[in-house]
């Protein structure tokens, strides 16, 4: 069935000659290998499409195809902006002017909190990954022949929000995509090493500094840890190596939510909520500004850590039992 916002955004990037292809801050696979996948397929056609990030591609990614196609300067106009897999505006940092200064702004997200303004926003909530979208948007839409360093970046893009097909957001759909990549011939098991494996010194510290600071509250069905500033700087850690440490919590058995904050600078903390079977992590998030999905979400705070802490314990509790 076609979807006339899909058709929109196709026909927009279709005639499009420069694209500016924006996905949030602190890539993951997910919005990093979506935003790839759509540069290659632009690109090799009649358009010029960058892939414009802040930061470093985090080691765990450094295997994607299409990287020359990456640009850290935010600077530059574009007749099309399109934000990727992304529901908040402040998450596009520096590179918000060249958003708003496009012609044409397009967004492509699954998060159901998404805010985003744009000329066209299409939001897919069903969609395992934003990944999922875009494949669907190059094939169905946009007649785009899936190459294997296409099908490379949708697959790393898929694997990264479903867990590698463990999450509950894993649907038949997710599989069936999945499969038709796989068919390419992409080398998908080191994908999945690259992405789930690997594991930096850096991070086996960290990992260290989680547990001991791990506690459990609510009968243990909540998992509270912390890293603090001192634990990344003393280290040299990155922010890529405190990817995912939040389901040491979530992976505990009686475990219903894990909140994992991590202080990025003296008083200020990134937020992650993950949850297992019936909270809505989002909703929590919400309430502290961030947003996300029902099983994973994000946000950021600032203050002293034991009031963090016990304000979102207290949002939690409530959902845990059903009195949010």
């Amino acid at each position: 069935m076609s979807d006339q916002k899909l058709e929109a955004i196709a026909k927009a990037l279709s005639k499009a000659r420069s694209v500016a292809i924006l996905p949030h801050l602190n890539v993951d696979g997910d919005a990093l290998g979506a935003s790839l996948a759509l540069a290659l397929a632009l690109n090799s056609s009649h358009c010029q499409a960058h892939v414009l990030i802040e930061e470093d591609v985090p080691a765990t990614l450094d295997f994607l195809p299409g990287q020359d196609l990456i640009k850290r300067s935010p600077e530059g106009r574009y007749q099309v902006a399109i934000n990727i897999d992304n529901g908040d505006i402040n998450r596009l940092g520096e590179r918000l002017a060249v958003y708003q200064n496009a012609e044409i702004r397009l967004s492509v997200d699954h998060h159901a909190t998404n805010k985003m303004e744009a000329d066209v926003s299409y939001v897919d909530t069903g969609a395992a990954a934003t990944g999922e979208i875009i494949h669907r948007l190059l094939t169905d839409y946009m007649g785009a022949p899936i190459t294997k360093d296409i099908a490379l970046c949708l697959y790393t893009a898929i694997i990264t929000d479903t867990g590698g097909f463990r999450f509950s957001n894993t649907t038949p759909e997710t599989m069936v995509i999945a499969g038709e990549l796989m068919k390419t011939g992409i080398d998908f098991t080191n994908a999945n090493k690259k992405v789930f494996d690997r594991i930096s010194h850096a991070k086996l510290f960290l990992m260290k500094q989680t547990m001991n600071s791990l506690k459990l509250l609510f009968d243990g069905k909540l998992a509270v840890a912390c890293l603090r500033w001192d634990d990344l700087s003393s280290f040299n850690a990155k922010i890529e190596d405190s990817e995912g440490l939040v389901n040491i919590g979530r992976n505990l058995e009686g475990v219903e939510v894990s909140l994992f904050l991590r202080e990025e600078k003296p008083g200020l903390f990134k937020g992650s909520l993950r949850s297992n079977e019936y909270v809505d992590v989002a909703q929590i998030a919400e309430k502290f500004g961030g947003g996300g999905h029902k099983r994973a979400a994000g946000f950021s705070a600032e203050g002293d850590l034991d009031d963090i802490v016990k304000s979102l314990a207290d949002a939690i509790k409530a959902s845990l039992t059903g009195d949010a």
